[in-house]
């Protein structure tokens, strides 16, 4: 059974074309906060999921491993709970597009956290520009012609219809990718055999186009990386670990 890759499991979540500020402030999508009251390690996840479909779509040098991506979501739990899932999938459209800068040679965690502080000014300046509006109609008219309950009693009506959805598509599609996830390795009959299959693919590489004699050692170039057979088998182990 092959695992959702995180855009499968993002448009599964919000399969609506939330492309503007003002449609994700609208869409009565929950936030992370009502998310999180129900189940803390559900919202931790899903925003995992969005920073691990960004990291996937740029192609940078210095990216992001699972740890740090994990400690990034805290952050984003921790500071932006008023966010809204519709909130992250605009947010991380604008950084693919480039909305917030390009990223050159590397992404981190405090990028991406400075990133979406410069959205959450947008978006409060987005708000901040439809109250206003509502008021100037609210002076004309004694009433705002536009809205029959307040926005906030909108807002809250749409998240407590919609979270139970949305907790059910996150639990299911979270659940199948990390039971695939967890699923047993399968084991190679003794560490000889390992070992011996390391050897020959380091023979094959120096025989072909990545191999080069230095000082009499035996060396694998990639780009500006240089192994030999030490650090080549050390690589290879602590990638078995990982």
């Amino acid at each position: 059974m092959k695992s959702q890759s995180s855009e499968s499991i993002i448009n599964n979540l919000l399969p609506n074309d939330y492309r503007s500020i003002s449609q994700a402030v609208n869409s009565g999508v929950p936030s992370l906060g009502s998310i999180r009251r129900s189940d803390a390690e559900l919202a931790k996840e899903v925003i995992i999921e969005f920073i691990s479909d960004f990291v996937q779509f740029l192609n940078v040098g210095k990216t992001m491993n699972a740890s740090q991506i994990k400690q990034t979501s805290v952050l984003v739990l921790q500071y932006f709970p008023h966010l809204n899932l519709a909130d992250f999938k605009v947010f991380f459209e604008k950084m693919k597009v480039g909305h917030f800068g390009k990223f050159y040679d590397s992404i981190d965690g405090q990028l991406i956290l400075s990133k979406l502080e410069e959205y959450n000014q947008e978006r409060m300046n987005t708000v901040e520009s439809a109250n206003l509006e509502a008021h100037k109609r609210f002076k004309k008219y004694g009433y705002d012609p536009l809205a029959k309950k307040t926005k906030a009693e909108e807002d809250e009506e749409k998240q407590r219809s919609d979270l139970p959805r949305m907790i059910e598509v996150m639990k299911s599609a979270l659940g199948e990718k990390k039971q695939i996830q967890e699923a047993p390795k399968q084991t190679i009959s003794t560490a000889k055999d390992i070992t011996q299959r390391w050897l020959r693919q380091f023979d094959n590489l120096f025989n072909g186009k990545f191999g080069k004699v230095v000082a009499g050692m035996r060396f694998l170039v990639f780009g500006e990386k240089r192994y030999n057979l030490e650090t080549f088998m050390e690589r290879k182990f602590n990638n078995l670990e990982n």
